[in-house]
């Protein structure tokens, strides 16, 4: 897989929610970059693009890939701007195929399985009692604190719910039990049971 974006921050982000499936990524910061890897071999079954980079953009490398005939990777237009949606310049680039900044995990992965025609496999790996039973009431952080965490789970945003996971455990000692649970969910990417235990939390009348 070769992630095309000018930007590091953006590029991290994407290799940190697929390096640990199992995806091999290479990186490009811009479309020449891009087009150079190619030139040299690189045969990636998917290019994430983003379109607002410096030199040549999106449109223009995917053009130039495009030119260069079979095999075709699958290309999925990774872009701040919703509106670019609308926009495929001929090249091939249905809405469908277009995936808005910040990324969610969950939908890149949905876009991976359609084109890839994926079959996920879960890995055999441990679970503890602790991390599936309901958070307990004690010890939790404020409602902001756990709203915000619920947000970046919506978001899939990885970094930003360990982040965010650290802040609280080193504000409030008393909640690192809850911040170590919900950590070692977000490293096995169980978003869905973290955000089930969240919206029981938040959903608890308030004594």
């Amino acid at each position: 897989m070769l992630v095309v974006d000018n930007e590091a921050d953006d590029r991290s982000l994407l290799l940190q929610l697929l390096e640990p499936l199992g995806f091999e990524l290479r990186q490009a910061a811009s479309g020449h970059d891009c087009l150079d890897l190619l030139a040299a071999g690189l045969n990636p079954d998917v290019v994430l693009l983003d379109l607002a980079m410096p030199g040549i953009d999106g449109w223009e490398t995917l053009r130039r890939i495009r030119a260069l005939g079979d095999p075709q990777p699958a290309v999925a237009i990774v872009s701040a701007n919703a509106f670019d949606r609308a926009l495929d310049h001929g090249l091939g680039i249905a809405s469908e195929d277009f995936i808005v900044k910040p990324v969610r995990h969950s939908e890149l992965l949905d876009w991976l399985e359609r084109r890839l025609q994926l079959q996920w496999v879960s890995a055999a790996l441990p679970v503890h009692a602790d991390l599936q039973a309901p958070l307990a009431a004690p010890e939790l952080p404020s409602r902001a604190d756990l709203l915000a965490l619920q947000t970046l789970v919506q978001l899939g945003y990885f970094r930003g719910i360990i982040n965010k996971l650290d802040a609280i455990a080193l504000a409030q000692p008393q909640c690192s039990a809850f911040a170590s649970a919900q950590a070692a969910l977000a490293r096995q990417y169980q978003f869905e049971t973290m955000l089930s235990q969240l919206q029981k939390v938040l959903d608890e009348p308030v004594d």
